[in-house]
């Protein structure tokens, strides 16, 4: 049970929290069933496109690297983050970083992420692992390596 629960921590940033984000998945795998696409990539390139509080997001050049689910996946996309200040966002994604995007696909063909779906910083990840007791970081690493094992072999591979 701990593992579920330290597992959908881990799936659902903390920003999350304060949002009404409700998934009725009863595994990992349902969870996996709910994205359109789901992928590694680095930051190339990030715009700020200004609106309304609910219409501001982060428009980010993402190389992808692998994908796991969605063939039609290109190795160069656009993804969709809200805002810090609107819906459930974050920071803007730092440039250059690697990140484990759960996507769903806008009328517009960005990949949306954040607030409820999982958008997870690699680079922060290791940091924080890093920042840990030696039986917490190992607690964490194997619940980050059952998820990196569940998600099984990705299905396109354009560079590690």
């Amino acid at each position: 049970m701990l593992k579920v629960i330290l597992l959908t921590l881990l799936l659902f940033p903390l920003t999350a929290i304060g949002c009404s984000c409700f998934s009725e998945a009863k595994s990992f795998e349902d969870e996996i069933k709910e994205y359109d696409a789901i992928f590694t990539g680095i930051a190339l390139k990030t715009d700020k496109i200004s609106g309304d509080w609910d219409t501001s997001f982060y428009k980010t050049e993402m190389k992808v690297q692998q994908v796991w689910k969605n063939k039609a996946v290109l190795e160069s996309v656009f993804i969709k983050t809200n805002i810090e200040s609107n819906s459930c966002g974050g920071p803007a994604p730092i440039i250059g970083n690697r990140f484990l995007v759960f996507a769903h696909v806008t009328k517009e063909g960005l990949y949306a992420t954040g607030g409820c779906s999982t958008f997870m910083d690699l680079e922060q990840i290791g940091k924080d692992l890093d920042a840990l007791n030696s039986k917490d970081k190992e607690e964490w690493q194997t619940i980050i390596k059952g998820l990196w094992s569940d998600l099984g072999s990705p299905l396109v591979v354009y560079s590690k």
